[in-house]
C-alpha cells in the first residue's frame, strides 16, 4: 500500500470519527434537554456566518423563523451549554 493511500485512509477515519462525535454531541444534548420538562420552548441554533451560539424564546423577533437545532427549558439551561440570548 502506497504512503498516499494510507493518507487518505488515515484522513477518512479521522474525518468519520469526528462528524460522528458531533452527531453524538447533538443528540445526546437534545435528550437531555428534553427530559428536563415536557414542552421545552427555548430554541438554540448555530449562526451559519460565525458559528455562534444563540438561544430564542418564544415572542422574540426571530423565534418563528428559527429552526431548532436544540431545545432548552430555561434561559439557564440554554446558557449552561453555551448558548447567548437573542438580541431581539
Amino acid at each position: 500500500m502506497s504512503i498516499r493511500s494510507m493518507l487518505v485512509i488515515g484522513f477518512s477515519v479521522v474525518l468519520a470519527i469526528f462528524c460522528y462525535s458531533k452527531f453524538v454531541e447533538v443528540e445526546s444534548s437534545k435528550v437531555s434537554s428534553e427530559e428536563t420538562c415536557e414542552d421545552p420552548e427555548i430554541k438554540g441554533n448555530q449562526t451559519t456566518y460565525n458559528g455562534e451560539l444563540i438561544y430564542h424564546v418564544p415572542g422574540g423577533r426571530y423565534y418563528d423563523v428559527t429552526d431548532a437545532e436544540e431545545w432548552f427549558c430555561t434561559e439557564e439551561e440554554a446558557e449552561e451549554a453555551g448558548y447567548r440570548a437573542s438580541e431581539y
